[in-house]
């Protein structure tokens, strides 16, 4: 019976680093416009029916085509604040990628995900932001989970001017994006990159 060698520090930090680097890497910019002009940008688009969040897809990927990344960010973030981490975990490829008529056509849809990921990775290196707290309400709110649902409807209630008080069990916010996603699928650290976009509007209380 051969013995299986099971010790610690078997790998170098340079291999591990490279076992756990990004998954699918990131659209380049010629890439990314070569692959928006791919889009039909079509009136009744099938896509944005098979989008969980209903994000307008043709939009956002025809901004991507005229350089309009701050626009595209904007139509993608405001339908789901957590857009950046859905571009890379959603499955795509049975959702929205799955409806495109380039996959009806040709059996090769329009990269959504790698799209939206392009358009939302480089809105947050900008370290802007668009959203703005809206007027007080004077109204206090307690959103009981701090995961991917609960900090959406914090981030939405304090546009409209409440008040949001995050009541989370862990010790980092994010839930399921922060504790049960691989590694190598959300690096350098992107699940708290989020979560500080996301805190950024103010009023929400954690």
């Amino acid at each position: 019976m051969t013995a299986i060698d099971i010790r610690a520090g078997r790998l170098s930090q340079e291999k591990i680093s490279e076992n756990f680097a990004d998954v699918h890497p990131p659209l380049k910019s010629g890439n990314a416009i070569v692959e928006a002009n791919r889009c039909y940008f079509c009136y009744d688009a099938p896509c944005i029916d098979a989008c969980p969040t209903a994000i307008d897809i043709p939009n956002f990927i025809r901004k991507i085509s005229t350089g309009n990344l701050k626009g595209s960010a904007t139509d993608i973030l405001s339908q789901n604040i957590m857009g950046g981490m859905c571009a890379r975990v959603c499955p795509t490829e049975i959702l929205c990628e799955a409806a495109c008529v380039r996959e009806t056509q040709d059996h090769q849809p329009v990269r959504i995900g790698d799209l939206q990921r392009y358009a939302t990775d480089r809105f947050f290196e900008t370290g802007e932001t668009f959203f703005e707290r809206g007027e007080p309400t004077g109204k206090r709110i307690a959103v009981v989970g701090g995961g991917p649902a609960g900090l959406s409807c914090a981030h939405r209630l304090a546009r409209f001017g409440h008040e949001a008080v995050v009541f989370e069990a862990h010790e980092k916010l994010s839930g399921l994006n922060e504790y049960g996603i691989a590694a190598y699928k959300t690096v350098n650290d992107f699940a708290q990159r989020e979560v500080d976009f996301i805190l950024q509007i103010g009023g929400i209380e954690t």
